[in-house]
């Protein structure tokens, strides 16, 4: 066996086609309509080529049983898919593939945390607007229009995944722990959660890589691709694939 040899992972940013409570996401029209189907059939098929072992999903992983009955009624033809990239990406891959199963990895309880990102951004708006604007400025540009809805849903994938783009939203992160004042530290009081949750993700990660032939897609909001790569590189345990060369 080759020593060297470590499990693959491909991280793909993807926004979040049904509802959520991030602050932003897109405006993309009705995602079951042919045209739209036809185009994430086409992000699948680039997606495949990875041969992806396993499909690594942002679900609570105490929703594994639930999600993997919702995966087997749907490889025997009796579920209809959802408005999720979970089902319309991750259940498709898998079952194109013969997965026996998909995986939840995420966790989403209080933890640390004493606010959620929507309080910082409030605050930060009300209290310092010159901060909030350099912080948070980018994302009106990029989803306060249109332009995401007049892409195809590959074109949005690019985006997504484009590194200026990832860059973007960890530096925008980061920079939260700006917001509040001395000996108030209102944008930490969110980001150390953030680090909780993403140190998760990535133990959760590393806990189902059980073979060095191991090639795991995981199918993750896009704010998270920098933090998770950054840990799974610094963690020298995988070989991470350039998700967005899979998309060009």
């Amino acid at each position: 066996m080759n020593q060297t040899a470590k499990p693959k992972v491909l991280l793909l940013g993807t926004f979040h086609m049904g509802s959520t409570a991030d602050m932003y996401n897109p405006k993309v029209d009705n995602l079951l309509s042919s045209q739209r189907q036809q185009e994430i059939l086409e992000v699948v098929e680039r997606l495949k080529k990875f041969q992806p072992t396993k499909i690594a999903l942002e679900i609570e992983i105490k929703r594994n049983n639930e999600i993997n009955q919702q995966y087997q009624q749907y490889r025997l033809g009796c579920f209809e898919l959802e408005v999720n990239e979970a089902h319309q990406l991750g259940f498709r891959i898998a079952s194109d593939l013969e997965h026996e199963r998909v995986y939840c990895i995420d966790w989403m309880e209080k933890g640390t945390g004493t606010k959620g990102v929507g309080d910082v951004y409030l605050w930060a708006k009300e209290h310092q607007p010159e901060l909030f604007k350099s912080i948070f400025g980018w994302l009106d540009n990029t989803f306060g229009n249109d332009h995401v809805s007049k892409q195809s849903i590959l074109e949005t994938y690019r985006t997504f995944n484009e590194p200026s783009h990832v860059k973007k939203h960890h530096t925008m992160n980061i920079n939260m722990a700006r917001i509040g004042e001395m000996e108030n530290y209102v944008g930490m009081e969110w980001l150390i959660w953030w680090y909780q949750r993403n140190l998760i993700l990535f133990s959760n990660l590393a806990r189902i890589a059980t073979s060095t032939d191991d090639h795991i897609l995981l199918i993750v909001g896009a704010g998270h691709v920098q933090i998770l790569s950054q840990f799974l590189n610094e963690s020298e345990l995988f070989d991470l694939e350039d998700g967005y060369r899979y998309l060009i």
